[in-house]
């Protein structure tokens, strides 16, 4: 009987680790600060399994609108790029940039959605972050 439960635990387990989640870097709410008029450049992967993409999917969103700063996917690397290759961008890595134009907060939202493999369904996923901006 014992032996039952511990392969039923075991089994659990394992499905668990299956499961796709979304994981961040840098994974903290606050990323590095930024400066009115400086150029800002910040990279964020996602890590956790493949992202879903697709040429209708936004990276995620900034407010406000007018800050400055914007979002894209960054550009998938030249080694990966084949005679067959039809998107271009890696969709598991966000660029932040732009220069901003007036101090406060701005608050980035990246979502999207994984692919599910096997033993997990595909999985929605959505991290908040604040960007401080500094007067010079």
């Amino acid at each position: 009987m014992w032996s039952l439960r511990i392969a039923f635990v075991g089994i659990l387990v394992c499905i668990a680790a299956c499961s796709p989640k979304a994981e961040f870097l840098p994974d903290g709410e606050n990323l590095k600060p930024a400066i009115v008029g400086v150029p800002y450049y910040l990279k964020i992967n996602i890590l956790g399994g493949a992202v879903i993409g697709g040429r209708d999917r936004f990276a995620g969103f900034v407010t406000p609108d007018d800050s400055g700063i914007t979002l894209r996917n960054c550009p998938l690397a030249s080694w990966r790029i084949t005679k067959d290759t039809k998107d271009k961008t890696n969709r598991n890595c966000i660029e932040i940039y732009g220069t901003p134009v007036k101090s406060g907060v701005i608050k980035i939202n990246i979502g999207g959605g994984m692919y599910g493999n096997m033993l997990a369904s595909a999985r929605e996923f959505s991290k908040n972050y604040k960007l401080q901006v500094v007067q010079p």
